[in-house]
């Protein structure tokens, strides 16, 4: 089984757990008393978060200065991955069943030195004439230490368990797609987010403890994209996520995060963005178990008293079968997503949904897997509909 390098510098890894495939391995309601906090301007949020980085870092180099080299000269060391998939859908009552070519993906990771790197993540996606390219993710990060580690660029934002565990590449996740919630495009969820993040461990028993928080760019007027050539309002986003892995539970992962952000959807008022994330995830193929949840609530800057509320989950269920059949790992997955009709941001959008997902994964070839996925979902009000999707994913790597 291919091995990816320890955890990269965009927070990717696959790493075995079998001789096949080990799916992921590297990664509620009162909000009152945190919106007071949210007051504070723009600016004074970055000059908190700015010193604060640079005043941990200061300590950082103070404690380490006799084992950082400063100066490292050494060569560049390059790792280069690709992805792709191919799948064929049939939808109840369409008329467009046939075959898709999926995103082809490509990971370039780079060490700089001792404590530098840079990972760049380049995808293209078929579109109904034309192919569109898109910089999905691009940071360079400094380690300081285990403790801290800083980071600046374009991220998959923080939320939650798969917006960082998954990343492109439908080889790297057990299922065919992505939850409904956090699909790429998503407007429930902002996945992509352009600022800088403070990351690292926190040295307390076996816990497993880690950190995030992030200051950056918030969503653009498109509110499915993020902010890539600038913020749009005086408003920043910011975010910050609490996970626990402990070291006698191996497989075991769960945590906490909060994000928030003032949004100028297009054409429509500004409305300050509020959202809490929980999620738990036991991953040893056998089983692999991930709940998640998140809760927003959206409300005009000018009127509080006009608001609404999202509510959104998702459970997966799967299992590596064992001996002779260890290729082969069946899954099911419920999804739900719920959103206030009077919602100032996404109330008009038509995104409820549920749904009730039945799968296999065959790894066929330690670089190529094979699934077959039966969906029955429904989108609104719109009514219940069934389809079927296969798909053939791969890695090319020399690992």
């Amino acid at each position: 089984m291919p091995e990816y390098n320890k955890q990269g510098p965009g927070g990717l890894a696959v790493v075995a757990k079998s001789r096949y495939y080990s799916g992921a391995s590297y990664p509620f309601g009162v909000l009152t008393a945190t919106q007071e906090a949210m007051k504070l301007s723009a600016l004074t949020q970055i000059v908190v978060l700015l010193c604060t980085c640079m005043g941990l870092a200061s300590t950082s180099f103070a404690q380490s200065s006799e084992s950082t080299n400063l100066t490292d000269l050494s060569a560049p060391e390059f790792r280069l991955m690709g992805f792709g998939d191919i799948s064929y859908i049939s939808q109840d009552g369409s008329d467009k069943d046939g075959f898709v070519i999926g995103q082809a993906v490509m990971h370039l990771s780079a060490s700089l030195g001792e404590s530098l790197s840079v990972f760049g993540e380049f995808s293209a996606t078929g579109k109904d004439s034309e192919y569109s390219f898109e910089v999905e993710r691009l940071l360079v990060k400094y380690d300081f230490s285990d403790t801290y580690k800083l980071s600046a660029g374009r991220y998959h934002t923080p939320i939650g368990y798969w917006n960082s565990a998954f990343h492109h590449g439908t080889w790297l996740q057990t299922t065919i797609s992505r939850p409904e919630m956090l699909k790429f495009g998503s407007k429930l969820v902002p996945i992509h987010f352009v600022g800088v993040l403070l990351e690292g461990s926190v040295p307390i028993s076996d816990f497993g403890l880690t950190y995030k928080a992030g200051l950056g760019n918030g969503r653009h007027a498109n509110i499915a994209r993020s902010g890539d050539a600038g913020d749009i309002n005086g408003d920043k986003a910011w975010m910050v996520q609490l996970n626990s892995r402990p070291r006698n539970m191996f497989g075991l992962d769960f945590g906490l995060g909060f994000y928030s952000d003032e949004v100028s959807p297009e054409l429509s008022p500004d409305v300050k963005e509020y959202t809490v994330s929980a999620y738990a995830a036991w991953t040893k193929e056998s089983p692999e178990i991930i709940f998640e949840y998140l809760h927003s609530k959206h409300e005009l800057t000018t009127d509080s008293s006009v608001s609404g509320d999202v509510d959104a989950w998702y459970a997966q269920f799967a299992y590596r079968l064992k001996g002779k059949y260890e290729q082969w790992k069946p899954y099911a997955r419920l999804e739900y997503q719920d959103i206030d009709d009077a919602d100032p941001l996404l109330g008009a959008e038509g995104l409820n949904y549920e749904a009730g997902i039945l799968g296999v994964r065959w790894d066929f070839n330690p670089y190529a897997a094979l699934k077959a996925e039966y969906r029955n979902e429904e989108f609104g009000s719109s009514g219940r509909e069934n389809n079927f999707r296969l798909q053939i994913s791969f890695v090319l790597a020399k690992l």
